[in-house]
């Protein structure tokens, strides 16, 4: 399917990732320099070049893996959500589901760190998603799966109503991470470690004041 025939919601498709392990390895060394170009030139001047240029490979070489630089941020969004998932689930497999406010903890510093790890290219992929359909709808599955986890968690426990108790932990844990985000980008931002502390504290309560119900 060419490009002009993709309706608005459908994902342009990706070029293949390469088999061989030293392609794979010039693909992985142009996504990491991407995602240190968004960081610190922001997405007006982050091109094809200066990505290739900070990768130490010829331009050519950027189009044999991507199409363009929204390409790109799609591909860097994309993995840093599947990241993320995949770092909730391992996370949940090494604690006791007894033990609410750590697991809850861990969690909520899981979602800190993916937000302040690099604020730039958070801001870039929040201001992007809104001209871009397609990284906008990579960013909306990512939050469906991420919210479907927090939904299996709390229907492992007697919960009343747990998509209303699921969809409030969500938006309360990305509440905190986000408002502190902002902080952080503002130079203003007192140290995390409390405000999870704290919040799982208050979150815990919120779940254990559900499950008596």
């Amino acid at each position: 399917m060419v490009a002009e025939e993709l309706t608005e919601n459908e994902l342009p498709p990706s070029k293949p990732i390469p088999t061989q392990a030293r392609a794979r390895l010039k693909r992985d060394a142009l996504i990491a320099a991407a995602t240190e170009d968004f960081k610190h030139l922001g997405y007006e001047s982050t091109t094809a070049k200066s990505i290739a240029n900070r990768a130490e490979v010829a331009t050519g070489t950027f189009y044999q893996y991507f199409h363009n630089k929204d390409d790109m941020l799609r591909v860097i969004a994309r993995e840093r959500l599947e990241q993320l998932s995949q770092q909730f689930e391992e996370q949940e497999s090494r604690l006791p589901l007894t033990d609410i406010t750590a697991l809850l903890k861990h969690n909520l510093a899981l979602v800190f760190t993916f937000h302040e790890e690099a604020p730039e290219l958070h801001q870039v992929l929040e201001q992007r998603r809104h001209c871009d359909p397609h990284l906008q709808e990579i960013l909306k599955q990512g939050e469906v799966i991420l919210s479907q986890q927090v939904l299996d968690f709390v229907k492992t426990f007697n919960v009343e109503d747990p998509e209303a108790v699921a969809f409030s932990l969500f938006a309360m844990s990305e509440g905190l991470a986000h408002h502190h985000l902002s902080q952080v980008i503002q130079g203003i931002a007192p140290p995390s470690e409390p405000i999870i502390t704290l919040g799982a504290e208050m979150l815990a309560s919120y779940f254990k004041e559900q499950t008596r119900k």
